[in-house]
């Protein structure tokens, strides 16, 4: 007799910036940073897909292996809480980890966007 096995059906991940980001985001989300200090299984990410670059947020994102310094990702994860000695901070939980190095992220941000418009369009 053959098992079968079900897996559970993820919620989508809603690609947001880190600034948005609180100890009550429910569910995986999506953000797209650069690497600016990284150590193996941790790594300290600023966002690049913020329209104010000058106040861009950065977090701790929480990794299997390790990350290239300088080198953009696009991650997907679940957002926590964690107790520090400096208090309370949020760390990313990422699952995935995916290197987009070579995405032109105007043209990323502008198919988003169109994609919106389409998608309110269809709905009225």
């Amino acid at each position: 007799m053959i098992e079968e096995k079900s897996f559970p059906r993820r919620r989508p991940s809603k690609l947001t910036t880190i600034r948005k980001l609180s100890k009550d985001t429910n569910g995986p989300v999506r953000i797209m940073g650069i690497v600016v200090d990284a150590s193996p299984g941790l790594a300290v990410v600023q966002d690049i897909y913020d329209e104010d670059v000058k106040n861009a947020g950065k977090i701790q994102v929480g990794v299997e292996g390790s990350l290239e310094l300088s080198k953009k990702y696009m991650f997907i994860g679940e957002v926590t809480e964690k107790t520090t000695d400096g208090g309370k901070e949020l760390r990313l939980n990422a699952s995935i980890a995916h290197d987009i190095d070579t995405l032109d992220i105007a043209l990323y941000k502008e198919i988003q966007d169109m994609e919106g418009k389409v998608t309110r369009t269809m709905s009225e």
